[in-house]
């Protein structure tokens, strides 16, 4: 479950991918989840990383939580095959475009007690 509203997630990395074929969805999906896996995850600041599928299929998105741009930054500059994700996502057939924004947490409403 995403939540936007804890305090140790200050920074999102909205990552856009536009697919033009179904069938990258899977080894995308195989792709950016392996790397969370592998060394993401174990990163100072990382909080949380989330796939979300368009309802008509053409785009997928990351939405990465981290308690700072500066972790999320120090997280790639730590890694030596960081520089080679982007032309891994890419190269996959069916990948037309790949863009990534970064937010932080300017207000939250969460949803009232039951």
């Amino acid at each position: 479950m995403i939540d936007v509203s804890r305090s140790d997630a200050g920074f999102v990395a909205l990552v856009t991918i536009d697919v033009s074929d179904p069938a990258a969805h899977a080894p995308l999906l195989d792709l950016l989840s392996r790397e969370v896996e592998q060394w993401v995850r174990h990163r100072p600041g990382f909080v949380s990383a989330n796939y979300h599928v368009s309802l008509d299929g053409s785009r997928i998105v990351n939405y990465a939580q981290w308690a700072s741009e500066e972790d999320y930054r120090e997280s790639f500059r730590s890694n030596p095959d960081a520089g080679s994700l982007r032309a891994a996502i890419t190269a996959i057939d069916g990948v037309d475009k790949l863009e990534m924004v970064g937010y932080t947490l300017a207000r939250s409403i969460t949803a009232a007690p039951a």
